[in-house]
């Protein structure tokens, strides 16, 4: 061909038009200065020249005119011939193009006799990507070929990854090609040299498929790839600020702890680290306190009991220090407290003294305390168990109320403490980070991602006023960690949960906090949360309720987009959003290096069979 035109207008009927097409256009293929090009189809583009304006329309079908024969039927005699034939195409006026920009809407409609050619590639990017190289100072990526006209689709970077992006299909359908695909492609880009300076990117890796040592184009040597187990100690624990894992709300949803009693018990726990912070000072100044108040106080032998096991179980060298406290019985009589130390009987009055401290031998307990070192989930335990003893010697809690909840943080923190360390200023980081939850129970994957993402959040919210660094939270198999239905979680942690993940995809773009969601069930993350993803890249689904929420909550995908859903090919997406002016349907590049792309490619049964 000498040039791209196809046919003439020859019927106008509001924004539906009839496009006569010349009898050298028929073909499937056309070659043009030695490019092949993919003649349209349905669902095409058509560029419709009008002076210097382009309309462009949309194929919606295709018919033929039999120049011979005039009887409007499909009972087909012989005298059809190729030079009989006339091909017409129904067309729908969908916007223009004009000062080299795409406007949706029809300010324009065709004329009888206006030329109608095929779209070239930068026209299809300025239909589909609306202004791109404008808006987005030129800087793209190529994610595929779009599937009707096989023209490499070119994403651009601003519009894109300054959003929250929703990767979504059926197990096998390709999401976790076309979530490496964006970032090996943004991260393989040589005009963004400062990258690695001014952004921090985080992957929740739920099934360990991007754990290579070169996945997403990054060499092991610049990226942080943490393999967390609940089973045994991880050698590379993640790292959490103490600030995080510390704040009452967060230790309330760790440990289930219940609104009423429970949580305002952790309350007064925390009260206390606040005002005297964490240290063998305040731990070892706490207990000879309670020591004295256990002796000249009310009589109390089981919180006696219960402070000596504490010890016991928590400083297995501590027991010579603490038998004048085993040794000794506590008991009253006319108005007044004794004890009976070693067979011999010591009176108290009321008035503690040096001489009841020198008998219960204090001062050397105090000082093989302060000698100890101990983390602070150990620390933490230890507050807990003597918050308790606080309290009984008030009389301010019923016990039984408050032991299920210390089991529990007993119980967890043993787990927790395999995966994570707690650290008061996070050491300096790699701008990419990779964090394998594969080897984790469902409870503590949804602990991880909860201190991760709220972590992360809130430090970037306090340093980040200026805006001048984004972070970029990409989070597969994101069902996980957002779905509304969880029948083993607490009730309360469940809500915070998703308070914590709305309020990050509601207000996370002001502050340059960015999500992405990659699922095979859509249906299952909360609406509120999916309804504020900006751009989508949508592969094969069938499940009737993700259908449905997918129809719900983008506005942006058209119903021919929505009903090719159930039959998309492995590889295929349909991108819609707010970065596009209309949805694609573009075939994402495979990547065929098998020491790139993620582990997630279906096995070869007959490899193994054989």
């Amino acid at each position: 061909m000498d040039s791209l035109e196809i046919g003439i207008i020859v019927e106008v009927k509001g924004f539906i038009s009839k496009i006569a097409t010349f009898d050298n256009t028929n073909h499937a293929t056309f070659i043009q200065n030695g490019d092949l090009i993919k003649n349209v189809s349905v669902n095409s583009f058509v560029v419709i020249s009008q002076g210097f304006i382009k309309i462009i329309a949309r194929i919606n079908s295709e018919t033929v005119w039999d120049i011979h024969n005039n009887i409007k039927e499909y009972n087909l005699d012989q005298r059809f011939s190729k030079s009989s034939i006339k091909r017409v195409l129904e067309v729908q006026t969908i916007g223009y193009i004009k000062h080299n920009k795409f406007y949706s809407g029809a300010s324009f409609l065709p004329m009888i006799g206006n030329l109608c050619s095929i779209p070239s590639t930068e026209d299809i990017n300025k239909i589909y990507i609306n202004n791109y190289a404008e808006n987005a100072n030129g800087i793209s990526i190529n994610i595929g070929k779009s599937l009707i006209e096989q023209n490499t689709i070119k994403l651009p970077v601003d519009l894109f990854f300054a959003s929250h992006i929703g990767i979504f299909g059926n197990s096998g359908s390709g999401k976790s090609n076309t979530l490496h695909k964006l970032y090996y492609e943004l991260f393989s880009l040589n005009n963004l040299s400062n990258i690695k300076n001014s952004s921090l990117f985080l992957v929740l890796d739920f099934n360990g498929e991007y754990v290579l040592d070169n996945s997403f184009g990054i060499s092991k040597e610049d990226k942080n790839i943490y393999e967390l187990s609940s089973s045994k100690t991880s050698p590379h624990k993640f790292p959490i600020e103490t600030s995080t894992f510390f704040d009452l709300e967060m230790l309330s949803v760790l440990f289930s702890a219940t609104t009423q009693t429970q949580m305002p018990f952790l309350s007064r726990i925390m009260t206390g680290i606040n005002k005297y912070g964490h240290s063998m000072n305040s731990l070892s100044n706490w207990i000879s306190s309670l020591i004295r108040r256990i002796f000249s106080g009310k009589p109390n032998a089981d919180v006696k009991e219960r402070l000596v096991q504490t010890l016991k179980s928590n400083f297995p060298g501590i027991s010579d220090y603490i038998n004048p406290i085993i040794q000794s019985e506590i008991f009253g009589g006319s108005g007044t407290l004794c004890f009976a130390l070693l067979d011999v009987r010591v009176y108290f009055n009321g008035d503690w003294n040096d001489k009841y401290e020198e008998a219960l031998k204090i001062q050397e307990l105090i000082t093989y305390m302060k000698k100890q070192t101990i983390d602070l989930f150990l620390d933490f335990q230890v507050r807990c168990e003597l918050q308790l003893i606080n309290d009984m010697l008030y009389g301010n809690v019923i016990p039984d109320h408050i032991d299920p909840l210390i089991k529990r943080i007993h119980s967890r923190i043993n787990n927790i403490k395999k995966y994570i360390d707690l650290k008061e200023k996070l050491p300096e980081q790699k701008f990419l980070q990779i964090v394998s939850l594969k080897n984790l129970n469902q409870d503590a994957k949804k602990i991880l991602s909860l201190l991760i993402s709220k972590m992360y959040f809130d430090q970037h919210k306090r340093n980040n006023l200026d805006n001048k660094k984004s972070f970029h939270l990409i989070i597969d198999e994101a069902h996980n960690v957002l779905s509304t239905q969880s029948a083993r979680e607490h009730e309360n942690g469940k809500d915070y949960r998703l308070d914590l993940f709305e309020e990050i995809i509601k207000e996370g773009r002001k502050f340059s906090f960015f999500l992405t969601l990659s699922s095979q069930r859509p249906a299952d993350i909360s609406p509120t949360i999916l309804s504020q993803v900006h751009n989508f890249f949508l592969h094969k689904l069938v499940n009737e309720r993700d259908l449905q929420i997918i129809d719900n909550s983008i506005s942006t995908i058209d119903k021919i987009s929505k009903s090719m859903l159930p039959i998309l090919a492995q590889g295929v997406c349909i991108v819609s959003g707010t970065a596009i002016s209309m949805p694609i349907t573009v075939s994402v590049d495979f990547i065929e290096d098998i020491r790139l792309r993620p582990k997630s490619d279906t096995i070869s049964l007959t490899d193994y069979w054989t």
